[in-house]
C-alpha cells in the first residue's frame, strides 16, 4: 500500500529520484504509463499483468477497449532504478505531464499505484479540492 507525497526534480537526462519506501514496494522492475490529469502512473511489476488485462478490449473490434489500450499500454514503460534509486522516465511520457529538467515533481503514494506530478500541475488540481468540493466527493450517496 502506498501514501506519502515526495518532491524531487528532473535531471538533465530526465531522470528523477523514486523515494526508498516507494521504491521497496514497487519492486525491483516497476511500469510507468500515462495516468489521468495530466499525471503519471507507476504500478509494480507483480500488479501489472492485472492492470494489462483490466484494459485488454473484449474483442479486436471493441472500439472503446482498443482506445483505453492503446493509451495505456501503448506509452507503459519498464524501469529499473539506479544506485541512487533514479529512475529514466521516456520523453513521451515527460511529455504527457508536462516536464521538463530541471523542473520540480510531486511522488505522490495512491493505495495501488504511484502518480508522478509535474509540481504546477499538482498544484493547480490541489487548488481545486476547497472543503466544499471535498464534502461533497466525500458525502455518502443517498438510498432512494
Amino acid at each position: 500500500m502506498f501514501s506519502g507525497a515526495y518532491a524531487h526534480s528532473v535531471d538533465s537526462k530526465g531522470r528523477t529520484v523514486i523515494p526508498a519506501r516507494f521504491r521497496t514496494k514497487l519492486g525491483q522492475c516497476f511500469v510507468i504509463t500515462r495516468g489521468l490529469n495530466g499525471c503519471l502512473w507507476v504500478f509494480p511489476e507483480r500488479t501489472w499483468p492485472q492492470i494489462q488485462q483490466k484494459l485488454t478490449p473484449k474483442s479486436l473490434l471493441d472500439a472503446r477497449g482498443l482506445k483505453l489500450e492503446r493509451y495505456f499500454l501503448g506509452a507503459a514503460s519498464e524501469c529499473v532504478p539506479d544506485k541512487q534509486g533514479r529512475v529514466a522516465i521516456p520523453q513521451m511520457l515527460l511529455d504527457h505531464a508536462q516536464i521538463k529538467p530541471g523542473d520540480e515533481t510531486w511522488i505522490i503514494g495512491l493505495t495501488d499505484k504511484v502518480e508522478i506530478w509535474n509540481k504546477s500541475a499538482w498544484d493547480a488540481f490541489n487548488a481545486t479540492l476547497t472543503e466544499d468540493v471535498l464534502a461533497e466527493l466525500g458525502a455518502e450517496p443517498e438510498n432512494d
